[in-house]
Parts: C-alpha cells; sequence; structure tokens
C-alpha cells in the first residue's frame, strides 16, 4: 500500500515538473513573439513617439534621432504615393547581431522583414547601410508591406507585394544580392519562374530567392511605366470592391493576370534579343564599323590631294 502510494507521488511530481517545463517554455516563447525579439546579448530599450514604438540596444542609442527621422520620412513619402497612414503604431526593432536577426528572418539574405499582423518592422542596423541599401529605403520597403496589408481586403499574391514595395523604395529590395542580373540571363534561357508560382512564398534556393524579388521589381515597373502610375494604384483600391486579384485586374487593365505577363515576358526578351545580337556579332560590328573608317578617310584624302596645285611637290625655290 505505502508503495503503491509513493510511485503515485512520484509519478505526481514528475507531472509538475514536466508541466512547469512546459509552461516556462511556453511564456517564453509568446514573449519573444510578442516582443518580436529573439534572446539577444544586450537588453532592449523602448522608445516610444506618436507614431512608433522603437525597440533598440543600447549600443545604438546615440543613432536614436536618425533612426526616428528616417522612419517619419518613410512614412510621408508612402503617404504621398498611397494617401495611406498606418491605423495603429508601428513597432520598430532595430537589431545590431546578425546571428540573432538570422534566427527570425525568413532566409539568409534578408535585411529587413515586417510581421504585418503585428504592424512591427525588424532591421538588421549592422546591413541596412551597405549598398545598394539605406535605413530610410530599408523602412519605406518594410512599411509598405504593412500599410499594404492593412488598407486591402484581401490578401494579394507575394510577387505583386513585393513588386510594390520596390517599385515604392525607389526599387530596393530587402534582401542582398550581388550586382549580377539574374533576370537577364533567365528571359534569355526561357528560365522565368511563372508567377502563379510566387504568389504565397519564394523559393529558398538562393539563386531562384533573388530572381523572384528581379522579377516581381521588374513585372510591376512594367505596368506602371506601359499604363501609368494611377492604374496600380487603381488595382489595389479596386481589390477592395471586387475581392478578387484577378477580376480587379482585369477591371483595371482589361487584361488577365496571365496577359499582362505574356506582355512583360516578351518586352524584356525583345530588348535581351538585340542585346544578346549585339554581343554575339560584335567583332562583325567593330570589323564593318572600321572598315567604313578606313574608306572615309581615304575620300577625305583624295579631296584634299585634290585641292593642291599640280605642282605641289616641286621643290621649293626661294625668292631672290
Amino acid at each position: 500500500m505505502f508503495q503503491r502510494f509513493f510511485l503515485k507521488k512520484m509519478a505526481y511530481s514528475q507531472f509538475q515538473i514536466l508541466f512547469t517545463a512546459m509552461f516556462c517554455i511556453a511564456i517564453s516563447f509568446l514573449v519573444r513573439i510578442n516582443l518580436g525579439l529573439c534572446e539577444d546579448l544586450s537588453p532592449f530599450e523602448v522608445l516610444e513617439t506618436p507614431s512608433l514604438i522603437l525597440f533598440y540596444p543600447v549600443e545604438l542609442k546615440h543613432v536614436l534621432p536618425e533612426i526616428v527621422q528616417s522612419f517619419e520620412s518613410s512614412e510621408s513619402h508612402l503617404s504621398n504615393i498611397f494617401h495611406w497612414v498606418a491605423e495603429k503604431k508601428i513597432q520598430l526593432v532595430v537589431m545590431n547581431n546578425r546571428k540573432q536577426f538570422l534566427k527570425m528572418a525568413e532566409h539568409s539574405l534578408t535585411v529587413a522583414f515586417a510581421e504585418t499582423s503585428h504592424y512591427r518592422i525588424v532591421i538588421d542596423y549592422t546591413q541596412v547601410f551597405n549598398h545598394p541599401f539605406s535605413l530610410q529605403t530599408t523602412l519605406q520597403h518594410e512599411l509598405c508591406h504593412i500599410l499594404i496589408q492593412q488598407h486591402l481586403s484581401i490578401r494579394i499574391p507575394r510577387w505583386l507585394n513585393e513588386g510594390i514595395a520596390q517599385w515604392a523604395s525607389e526599387g530596393i529590395a530587402e534582401i542582398i544580392h550581388s550586382e549580377t542580373n539574374l533576370l537577364q540571363h533567365a528571359a534569355f534561357s526561357g528560365n522565368l519562374i511563372p508567377f502563379y508560382k510566387l504568389s504565397y512564398s519564394f523559393p529558398m534556393d538562393a539563386t531562384d530567392f533573388i530572381l523572384a524579388y528581379e522579377q516581381s521589381k521588374s513585372f510591376v515597373t512594367y505596368i506602371v511605366n506601359t499604363y501609368g502610375k494611377n492604374n496600380i494604384l487603381l488595382l489595389l483600391d479596386q481589390t477592395k470592391k471586387l475581392k478578387s486579384i484577378n477580376d480587379a485586374v482585369r477591371f483595371v487593365y482589361g487584361k488577365s493576370i496571365k496577359e499582362l505577363e505574356q506582355e512583360w515576358t516578351a518586352s524584356i526578351t525583345h530588348y535581351l534579343f538585340w542585346f544578346v545580337y549585339i554581343s554575339n556579332n560584335m567583332y562583325t560590328f567593330i570589323f564593318i564599323g572600321m572598315a567604313f573608317l578606313c574608306i572615309l578617310g581615304f575620300i577625305r584624302m583624295k579631296a584634299k590631294k585634290h585641292n593642291y596645285p599640280d605642282d605641289w611637290d616641286d621643290d621649293f625655290e626661294p625668292f631672290e
């Protein structure tokens, strides 16, 4: 009897320990989610303004005026484009530890990201000043994501969201990538990623991840340049009424997304055809150019010789 009671007591104690451990893990997880912070060696301090709640490590206290000013400029820039303002204060988490930041980021190439449902932006301060990034353009990009999510009644495709954010932030993405233009190579080789595959997420392969951003930017830039800035704003407005991005695209542009994609593909491949043709025949063009210059030089020389008198090359006799 005593042995049975002892075993029950031990089992109950083990259950209490397990429950306590699970409870602590859950609380720790929720705290990190709510604050938007991973464990870091340096404590985060908080600064609150009328439109911003800024979380920052104490080491970055000296750059707070710059961060706040960049955020306010980003707000103003996007307001001028979309005429939207955030309904809630934005939480901005500024990190100066790349390793800790990557624990939260989607991809190792990421320098910033937005948690749209929480009105939260997380940036890696150590990276946002490397070319071509700047603090302000990075904030513009991420804030644009939040405003799109806030003002639209439906979720638009990932590629369109990223394309609009890049267009609104001076063409700057939120990822690190080399100067190599993957878009040109993919277009010429027929390896473009169909946009329907980029509706919900981007591929994790580094090359395809970068290509997805380049395609998104190029497509939105194309439709803005071809059909006008007002139509991209009208498209966003129509998604509130029509509840379907496909219906909104057809209403604004009179074409389906697939038809616009085909137009865009044709536009970049047509340009690349001539670019590649000239590159592949560069020596031919150089030879023709040099031959033309030689002919032109010969004609000019003959014309100059014709202007001299017939005895222009006789020995010169000085006056007496």
